[in-house]
C-alpha cells in the first residue's frame, strides 16, 4: 500500500471532504480522487461513499 494514498484517504475520511482535503494537501482535486480510486482499486474496495455534501467512509474505510 501506498503510504500517500493511505494519507490521502485518511484526510479526505477526516475532513469529510474531497475538494478540502486537496486544498489541505495542497494538490489539485482530480489528482487526490485519483489518488484514492487507485487505494480503492488496489484494496479491491470501496473505502467512501461520495455524494453532494462530501464523502463518508464506507465500513471498509472505517476499518482502514
Amino acid at each position: 500500500m501506498d503510504v500517500k494514498r493511505a494519507r490521502t484517504f485518511v484526510t479526505v475520511a477526516e475532513l469529510g471532504s474531497v475538494s478540502k482535503a486537496a486544498e489541505q494537501l495542497r494538490i489539485a482535486q482530480p489528482a487526490l480522487s485519483r489518488q484514492v480510486r487507485l487505494l480503492e482499486v488496489e484494496l479491491r474496495q470501496t473505502l467512501l461513499v461520495r455524494n453532494g455534501r462530501g464523502a463518508v467512509p464506507t465500513e471498509a474505510g472505517k476499518l482502514l
